[in-house]
Formats: C-alpha cells, structure tokens, sequence
C-alpha cells in the first residue's frame, strides 16, 4: 500500500507541477500576478507531496526573485534546489541573482563564480559575466577576473 501511495504522490506532484508551469506561462503572457501566485501554490502543493522534487523548488525559486519581488524566498528554494541536485547550474545563476537582489555581493560571486566553471550556455555565461563585471565596479575585483589567462 506504501508503494501505491508513494506512486501516487509522485505522479499527482508532476501534474501539478505542469499546472504550476502553465499559471506561470500566462502570468509571464499577461503580466498577471494572481497566475504567478497561482503557479507557486501548485508548485508547493507539488512539494507537499514530493519534498524531493528539485525542479518544483527551482521554478517556484526562480517565479520568487523574477516575478514575484521576494529574493529571500528564492534563495530558500533555489538553495534547496541545490541541496538536491548539485549538477543543477541553472539554479547556481538564478541563486546568484537573487543574491544580487539581497544585497548579498560574495554570495552572488560564489554562485556565478561557479555557474562560469560549469555551465555550457553561451548566452548566460555572458549574462553572468557581465553580472560579475557589475559586482567588481561595486566591491571589487572577483577570483575568476583575477585568474590567468
């Protein structure tokens, strides 16, 4: 019976999670935060019943800091997003970011520091560079500027 209830949790946590991500499409379509609200109650709902879920506490993370004006929580999440699959680079960016927003300039280092050492996408390791450059103009150089070349 527990292995029934488990099945059914995880399924019933990914359906969710695709309801979460379709209020979040059209919160992003039309700007509308009541959809934004909408995706990161399904994606806690998802968690209610998964609290492994990584990619549940990465979208709701980053629906936090992007769309939502709340960088603490998305820290939270994308922290634990992290806890729970280290190899998830996207959420070392995002964490970043919201460090960013906390005012919380090493730890926003650290974090694109490390999205630079592993991640693949052209576009965003230019986006994080540039993020660094910011944070070295408002503190001071970082240890990847300051590495030979």
């Amino acid at each position: 019976m527990r292995i029934v209830r488990r099945a059914w949790n995880w399924a019933l946590s990914r359906s969710l999670r695709r309801l979460a991500d379709a209020h979040r499409h059209f919160g992003n379509l039309y700007a509308n935060r009541q959809e934004h609200w909408a995706a990161v109650e399904n994606y806690t709902r998802a968690l209610a019943l998964d609290p492994g879920y990584a990619e549940a506490y990465y979208s709701r993370g980053v629906l936090y800091w992007r769309e939502l004006a709340q960088p603490e929580r998305a820290v939270q999440d994308l922290t634990r997003a992290v806890e729970l699959e280290p190899a998830r680079v996207g959420a070392y960016l995002n964490r970043g970011l919201a460090y960013k927003l906390t005012h919380e300039p090493d730890r926003a280092i650290a974090d694109f520091e490390r999205y630079l050492t592993e991640g693949t996408d052209e576009f965003w390791l230019e986006t994080v560079r540039r993020q660094l450059a910011e944070l070295e103009q408002e503190s001071g150089p970082t240890k990847a500027q300051n590495a030979p070349s």
